[in-house]
């Protein structure tokens, strides 16, 4: 008589794998959460191919928006920076206006 394993609802599985997508490794995440590594392999593929359960996750359409989000978040990290040296570099007058060049 075998046992089925334990049953994890799928909002449980989607944490798990948004928690692997974070850049923490999967054996991190897999301990943290009492998991096998390879179920949580198991369940990012799932994830990738739109196969976790629950609501569509849309596969390769959600590894596109992947990494559009982390590439719209490089750019905003370097446009913060690029704000932060012009306010910084900005010369200002006595009564604290910005001067005209």
């Amino acid at each position: 008589m075998g046992s089925k394993g334990r049953r994890f609802s799928d909002e449980f599985r989607h944490q798990v794998v948004q928690d692997a997508f974070t850049g923490e490794s999967q054996g991190a995440v897999a301990r943290r959460h009492a998991l096998a590594v390879n179920t949580v392999s198991k369940w990012v593929k799932a994830y990738r191919t739109g196969r976790l359960g629950g609501e569509a996750t849309g596969g390769t359409d959600v590894q596109r928006l992947l990494a559009e989000n982390r590439q719209l978040k490089e750019l905003l990290g370097k446009k913060e920076l690029e704000l932060d040296f012009l306010k910084e570099s900005r010369p200002s007058n006595a009564s604290g206006a910005a001067a005209v060049l």
